[in-house]
């Protein structure tokens, strides 16, 4: 119970005998004067409303009865009689008590008695309703020093009752010879408590507290998670949630399994004014299982674990830094404790700029491979690659300039270095004519300066076994871009369409590539409805998209309220001169007339979402790319399919490939909810994974549990099945994280 029930009732019952008092004495100025500091302040008006008041002045005793209210702000106090002693400040309610406080709490009694300046009480027969709806009863309760609620042989839950049976023991709740309520810390504390699941009690502590409904972060155990799978054996983790301050907290969630030693794992969070902070990772020291030289072994007690942290951090109004630190000591660490899948790890610190139209970027990156076919010797260090991009205004007719600037260093511990420093001159004219038909001419001069060590050729291997070209490198790159687009709007009915045919020139020297110039960031090109218009249609700057080409396209959309909308684009490119074989087999360029690529895109409805993609050969009109994305359904029950088909790319390593992907999610109840996940190599004939979860939450728990099947060998991930199971009570540390 709060202090503030207890002034509510002491300042309305002082403003009677204040009000009475100087009404019924005298006029007199000064007694005046006194009534007046007798009344609460007129900020906090007090309301009192009873079927009768009386005062006796000799006792000092001020009494009213009948349907009582007096009400504060937000604070409300409902009795059949309420009675307040002035000389010994000693406040009695009887009869339907119910006290409403300001955060929203409700206590029901039949007796009450607060004294020694409202701080010390007694309340017979109590129960409150929090203002998270959580419930709680007792036989009595007492309050002391200001600040403790002390209830006997007390009983809480923040469960619903039963609808058809009141009476009825609710889902669990817990019982305790005593509790006490410190308002000051913000807690409640339990001596001899048992826990009851449907009344039968499950288990006991001498001592445990939580935080009240009005804590939304304090220090405590969160929500347990117990599993099993074939290479941790059975595993349960209990975070602890460490709050170090208003802007900053820690979690240390300590992963105990039976065929691996304690993995510690623990995440700092740190939220500054001008920016934020996370610093992660893990730590343990067990058995580790490789092949090395094609032998299997096992390396005994090895220190692994993992670093997994970023910060943002604002300088200024147009400055800001930060970081992302991604490591592991080995490559199958985070697979095996399951912190991660990623392929690829990085980690980059990097500052940037944004003033206007103008972006500055300095950015360094160092990046780590988890395949067991990575070599990280081989494996780019990149200190620093800056970039600048300037746009100027528009100038007359609508033209403005543009000037990219890029430098990079880049080292390998084993394999070829590169520096590249690459400055590139535009002008850019866009155009409407009065007829609606839209221009766009673009003129660039890019020049290129290598300086490179071990560099072969004649391939693109990192770390070549033959000759290799060290030395200085370089080009001059102009180019000439034009644009063409005309789009035609028609309406018939309530369907709006629009049907725009694109056409592109695109015209510069055949060279500018050579073996010297390495190639580190425009590996596996490849033609898509992304790119097509694109002028230079690599993605980095080591390859440029030379010669003489046109690309051609039309796009067609419909728009209707009641059929939603239709997208539909096709197009292709010819080339009249440049590298034949620049952009590698399967890259959809690699003759002069192109494969033919486009997208279809449905949404007929809010429930129906259908995106595909695809790339054609021209020759064999055979299927090159293909991409599905399909997603129906409505929040309670819906369904998401992926389907993936890709040639192999010569200038890749990514290899050819074929999967699909599905998911299905469903509420079944207002409580329970299922889902569904699988994924298929069709290539390779391999069901790579396939689980599904069910989850139970209500207003005062969560229960969630999950089994998944892989069929993903790595070293010592092996496949199989693993289980997770995750229980949470409202109020005892849980906490909705899914699956």
């Amino acid at each position: 119970m709060r202090g503030g029930w207890a002034a509510l009732i002491g300042v309305a019952l002082a403003m009677i005998v204040a009000s009475t008092a100087a009404w019924s004495a005298s006029t007199d100025q000064g007694e005046q004067d006194l009534a007046k500091q007798l009344l609460p302040h007129p900020n906090s008006p007090v309301l009192l409303i009873a079927d009768e008041i009386t005062y006796d002045q000799e006792q000092g005793l001020v009494v009213a009865s009948g349907h009582v209210e007096i009400s504060q702000n937000d604070k409300v106090l409902l009795a059949d009689r309420v009675a307040y002693v002035e000389k010994t400040q000693v406040v009695t309610a009887d009869g339907n008590v119910a006290m409403l406080d300001q955060d929203g709490n409700v206590l029901f009694a039949d007796h009450m008695q607060l004294k020694d300046d409202l701080k010390e009480g007694a309340i017979t027969n109590i129960k409150m309703l929090l203002s998270d709806r959580s419930r709680m009863a007792a036989n009595s309760a007492q309050r002391y020093a200001g600040n403790y609620t002390e209830l006997h042989q007390a009983v809480y839950s923040p469960c619903e009752l039963c609808a058809s049976d009141p009476t009825r023991a609710p889902l669990w709740q817990i019982k305790a010879v005593k509790v006490t309520h410190d308002q000051e810390a913000h807690r409640i504390e339990y001596e001899d408590a048992w826990m009851e699941i449907y009344g039968v009690p499950v288990f006991y502590t001498p001592y445990f507290s939580h935080p009240d409904p009005t804590v939304k972060r304090q220090s405590g155990f969160l929500s347990p998670t117990f599993g099993m799978n074939n290479n941790l054996g059975f595993q349960v983790q209990i975070p602890y949630f460490w709050v170090l301050g208003p802007d900053q907290d820690i979690t240390l969630s300590p992963l105990i399994t039976t065929q691996q030693s304690v993995d510690a794992q623990a995440e700092y969070r740190y939220r500054l004014p001008d920016g934020y902070l996370q610093l992660a990772g893990s730590a343990t020291v067990a058995d580790r299982e490789r092949t090395h030289n094609g032998v299997n072994e096992t390396l005994h007690d090895q220190f692994r674990g993992n670093i997994d942290s970023y910060g943002r951090f604002d300088i200024d109004d147009n400055w800001r830094w930060g970081f992302d630190a991604q490591r592991e000591t080995d490559k199958t660490y985070m697979r095996l404790y399951n912190l991660g899948n990623d392929r690829t790890l990085t980690s980059r610190l990097f500052a940037e700029n944004f003033e206007g139209r103008n972006y500055l970027s300095i950015n360094n990156y160092a990046f780590q491979g988890t395949l067991d076919t990575d070599n990280n010797d081989e494996a780019p260090i990149v200190t620093p690659v800056i970039d600048y991009n300037y746009v100027s205004e528009p100038a007359d007719y609508g033209g403005y300039y543009k000037v990219d600037f890029n430098t990079l260093v880049l080292d390998r511990i084993q394999g070829r270095d590169s520096r590249r420093v690459s400055l590139n001159l535009g002008w850019s004219l866009p155009y409407t004519a009065p007829a609606g038909d839209i221009y766009k001419l673009d003129l660039s001069l890019r020049g290129d300066g290598y300086w490179v060590d071990d560099v072969d050729p004649d391939n693109n291997d990192v770390n070549p076994s033959g000759d290799t070209f060290s030395g200085l490198a370089g080009r001059i790159f102009p180019q000439f871009a034009f644009e063409w687009r005309y789009p035609f709007a028609t309406t018939t009915g309530t369907v709006h369409q629009v049907i725009e045919p694109i056409v592109g020139l695109y015209a510069s020297t055949n060279a500018g590539n050579t073996g010297k110039i390495p190639n580190e960031d425009s590996v596996g090109t490849e033609l898509d409805d992304t790119n097509l218009f694109q002028a230079d249609r690599f993605q980095g700057l080591d390859r440029v998209d030379n010669g003489q080409r046109v690309d051609y396209g039309v796009r067609w959309s419909a728009i209707n309220q009641t059929i939603g909308q239709t997208t539909i684009f096709l197009g292709q490119s010819f080339r009249i001169g440049g590298d034949q074989g620049v952009f590698g087999d399967g890259s959809g360029i690699e003759q002069d007339l192109s494969d033919v690529v486009g997208r279809i895109d449905l949404q007929p409805t809010d429930w129906l979402d259908l995106l595909y993609r695809f790339r054609y050969s021209t020759t064999s009109l055979s299927a090159r790319h293909n991409e599905v994305g399909l997603t129906v359904g409505v929040p309670e029950i819906n369904a998401t399919l992926s389907y993936a088909q890709i040639d192999n790319i010569d200038s890749s390593d990514l290899g050819k490939r074929e999967e699909v992907f599905g998911t299905i999610a469903a509420k079944v109840s207002d409580y329970w909810s299922v889902n569904f996940k699988a994924r298929e190599d069709i290539e390779n004939n391999v069901l790579r994974y396939i689980g599904g979860g069910v989850a139970y939450e209500d207003e005062c728990i969560l229960l969630r549990a999950a089994i998944t099947h892989s069929n993903v060998e790595d070293e010592e991930v092996n496949s199989g099945t693993s289980f997770l199971f995750t229980v949470g009570f409202k109020n005892l540390g849980a906490v909705d994280v899914p699956f």
